[in-house]
């Protein structure tokens, strides 16, 4: 597949499809949902059919594109999918997480905001393309192309209170006015569009008549839109984030969540809410360990929305996919957004947010240097003038975004991808995963002066869980009750009984490497096994007759054992 561009909803369609005729025993591909505007939402379970249902093995999920524009993200989960596919057979270790774990991937939650980007005649909004909170414009600018160029890029306008000047270090750039500073030929810069109900005087932003942002939709400390822009009127109320939602409540097998967005090249954390010392501190410490592998593997820093994404200091975002799914399911979840244009042309370890408000003019001229040098011609647009029917005399130019910042220029897409293919591995290897230690039948003998025991035999199993995560995921996912405790049925054929333990029986819950992250040996370390248990019965049987024991476990997968009796 050519993942150096951005793929329509017709063509992920077609590659799906596609790869489910070639690996019939490896993908299912099923839609969990449709758009607002009647598009499938697509979705992939990739695992080896043959040894199991995916329900009954530990899970990773993935999801991308929830925002319209991002479509990077699509290409990062295109590209693990294939990756996944391929590699079984001949790449060792997908082919044994294939055979013991599934990936559910969604490569794009919202077709509907993809086609709108897409479209000869684009428009860019936050989500999908439901009016929202009301069916009529605002008045105010609306951004749009209005020069019909097949791009959306910016207006310049001279005004001498203008915030902007042309850059004193590249004519083509535009350089923030200094706060003291006085006459020079200024101008306001504004996206380019129209604006609705102009009075000839005022230019305000018009909010865009699609105000939905699928990403503060979710049902996690949901608030209306008077305190969260975008938020929808009630929690999960979209078709996209509702078919995600259903989904994942009904596959309590998931361990690990991914959403791919659009861009900073950073691994998110929760919370958005709340500062990691109100986290629970033993689940912080699994975040920031699997945090590190993500950065070791991906280059990309592992940090805190609280502490280091939030849009504003003193304001939170509400009703986030990672905020959820970790808070109400226990579920380790990351937000990964791909690309970065400052960090490309070579700045390094910027103040992610801080950055858009407080950087010297000469990093500017550093990035236009790296898109000359490595985009294709009109990624950024030579000022051009323009009749605008409202205001005039305008100059339209400037940054085309969609190609630059929103996403990479085409050719470095699928660099930008491959690199994570590598992570969602690694999540797999960290799944909780249910065995059989020890599996023994002995016979039983009566004691001397008892009456004979006649077909009596002692059942001894030993489970544990050979996986880094317990079979309760995190410790919020244990304090909220996500996945049942593991538990053993036996299946006994006609003419055996039970003399002594029951056929239904709870181990309780298994834990695993996670729960002791010390990397020194040293006085006072121990080294338990907190992730086996174990189990007895007495049966009567005839010989030969065959036992058939279950062990279940939502997050840790299950496992059947047939034994005949000696």
């Amino acid at each position: 597949m050519n993942f150096n561009h951005l793929f329509s909803n017709e063509e992920i369609e077609a590659a799906l499809l596609e790869w489910q005729k070639a690996y019939p025993s490896l993908l299912s591909v099923q839609t969990i949902g449709r758009s607002h505007e009647d598009r499938p939402i697509w979705l992939l379970a990739i695992t080896n059919q043959a040894t199991g249902p995916d329900t009954a093995k530990p899970a990773v999920w993935v999801d991308a594109n929830i925002h319209a524009t991002e479509m990077t993200a699509a290409s990062a989960a295109l590209y693990a999918a294939q990756g996944l596919l391929t590699g079984y057979g001949s790449d060792a270790r997908i082919t044994r997480l294939l055979d013991t774990c599934v990936y559910y991937i969604v490569p794009r939650v919202n077709p509907d905001g993809a086609a709108l980007a897409l479209a000869p005649n684009p428009r860019y909004i936050r989500s999908g393309t439901r009016l929202y909170p009301w069916l009529e414009r605002d008045d105010g600018l609306h951004a749009q192309d209005i020069n019909q160029d097949g791009q959306i890029l910016q207006m310049r306008l001279i005004d001498p209170h203008g915030d902007w000047k042309v850059s004193t270090l590249d004519p083509r750039l535009m350089e923030k006015r200094a706060p003291d500073e006085q006459g020079g030929v200024y101008y306001r810069v504004l996206p380019e569009g129209l604006l609705e109900n102009y009075d000839g005087d005022l230019i305000k932003m018009a909010r865009t008549p699609e105000g939905l942002d699928f990403n503060r939709n979710f049902p996690f400390q949901w608030r209306g839109e008077s305190e969260q822009h975008g938020a929808g009127p009630y929690p999960a109320s979209e078709p996209e984030i509702r078919a995600l939602v259903d989904f994942i409540i009904q596959h309590p097998n998931i361990n690990f969540a991914i959403t791919f967005h659009t861009y900073s090249r950073a691994i998110l954390r929760p919370y958005s809410t709340k500062a990691d010392d109100d986290m629970k501190t033993e689940d912080l410490w699994v975040y920031k360990r699997i945090g590190e592998i993500g950065t070791k593997l991906t280059g990309y820093r592992c940090v805190s929305t609280f502490h280091d994404f939030k849009y504003h200091p003193k304001e939170i975002t509400t009703g986030g996919f990672d905020d959820w799914i970790y808070d109400h399911l226990g579920v380790f979840a990351y937000t990964i957004e791909l690309w970065d244009l400052p960090t490309v042309a070579g700045i390094k370890d910027r103040k992610f947010i801080d950055w858009w408000r407080e950087h010297p003019h000469e990093e500017d001229v550093q990035i236009l240097k790296w898109i000359d040098e490595n985009a294709p011609a009109g990624s950024y647009a030579e000022w051009q003038p323009f009749e605008h029917p409202q205001l005039g005399n305008v100059e339209i130019g400037g940054w085309l975004s969609m190609h630059t910042w929103r996403n990479p220029p085409d050719a470095h897409i699928e660099a930008e991808v491959a690199r994570h293919l590598s992570f969602l591995l690694s999540m797999g290897d960290m799944l909780p995963h249910l065995d059989v230690l020890k599996c023994n039948v002995t016979p039983l003998a009566s004691a001397p002066g008892d009456p004979p025991k006649t077909n009596q035999y002692h059942l001894n199993l030993v489970v544990e869980n050979t996986g880094f995560l317990p079979s309760f995921t995190s410790q919020q996912g244990k304090e909220r009750k996500a996945a049942r405790p593991v538990r053993v049925e036996l299946e006994l054929p006609e003419g055996v009984t039970l003399v002594s333990g029951k056929r239904r029986l709870d181990l309780g819950h298994l834990e695993g490497r996670s729960s002791d992250l010390d990397v020194v040996t040293a006085v006072g370390v121990a080294n338990p096994t907190s992730n086996r248990q174990r189990l007895e019965w007495v049966l009567c049987a005839a010989p030969g007759a065959a036992i058939t024991l279950k062990v279940l476990s939502e997050r840790a997968g299950n496992l059947t054992k047939t034994i005949s009796l000696p």
